[in-house]
């Protein structure tokens, strides 16, 4: 059995039902909404006062995964119309797999982006590019992901990375992306093409501001 997981917390998104249902999977969806699906497992999370709904999902996204065996993230953004065994079989390499950017190959260009568009604190995002500069993150490592789909196997390795990631996203930016540009040097990581926003495998839907 392999997990596709996902996580909203706030009115943040919806959440959508895949076209297609695949078998070997379970689908489990983490929340403080009320939502209801025939296919998510929802399992009802209230957020604690300490931490930011954002962050939250983030937490999950990165660290949640480390009680299966292989588990796949998938943003809420996306609607699954895939069976999702043959994109695993077709991108899958392990232990840990995602998609390049799109756009962007250099992390302080993904920062300006960042900032351009506000996705993110701008504060946060200089004060994190400040430190990048220090610490000699290079400009083009070819790091940056698309980190709404994520693939895993469970080993020490691949959960040492993501605890990582974790502690770089808990200590900067909620930008995942740009902390994951960081962390990642030094790992082994299977990385594959593909463009989210003309994706028909995994749709995407513009994040919306859900009021129930």
């Amino acid at each position: 059995m392999k997990i596709c997981y996902t996580a909203i917390f706030g009115h943040y998104d919806d959440l959508k039902d895949p076209a297609i249902i695949s078998d070997g999977w379970k689908y489990i969806c983490y929340t403080d909404q009320p939502f209801k699906s025939s296919v998510w497992e929802v399992i009802h999370t209230p957020v604690p006062a300490d931490i930011d709904p954002q962050r939250l999902a983030r937490w999950y996204k990165i660290m949640h995964w480390v009680d299966w065996e292989f588990s796949m993230w998938i943003d809420a953004a996306f609607q699954i119309n895939i069976d999702l065994n043959d994109w695993w079989k077709r991108t899958f390499v392990m232990p840990f797999s995602c998609a390049k950017h799109p756009l962007r190959t250099c992390v302080y260009r993904e920062i300006a982006s960042c900032i351009a568009n506000n996705r993110g604190m701008a504060d946060e995002l200089l004060r994190q590019q400040e430190v990048y500069k220090k610490e000699g993150v290079p400009d083009h490592n070819d790091r940056i992901i698309t980190s709404g789909v994520l693939m895993r196997k469970n080993t020490p390795t691949c959960i040492q990375l993501c605890e990582k990631w974790w502690d770089e996203v808990a200590a900067h930016s909620v930008r995942d992306q740009v902390a994951f540009a960081k962390i990642s040097i030094g790992y082994k990581i299977h990385t594959f093409v593909w463009d989210y926003s003309q994706s028909k495998e995994l749709k995407y839907i513009k994040h919306i501001k859900y009021r129930h």
